[in-house]
């Protein structure tokens, strides 16, 4: 299950690498969706360590 969402985790944080890049106006748009992937894959990784 982790594996799944960490992948799909770093395939949507690429994207919106990407956007963050190419679309200025929209900088705290996904600035934002960057802090969020970046704060879930570190909260699923404290978790996986847990276990």
């Amino acid at each position: 299950m982790f594996m799944n969402r960490i992948e799909v985790l770093q395939k949507e944080r690429e994207k919106v690498l990407v956007n963050l890049a190419e679309n200025k106006g929209n900088r705290a748009k996904w600035l934002t969706a960057l802090m969020d992937i970046d704060d879930e894959m570190e909260q699923m990784t404290e978790i996986k360590q847990k276990n």
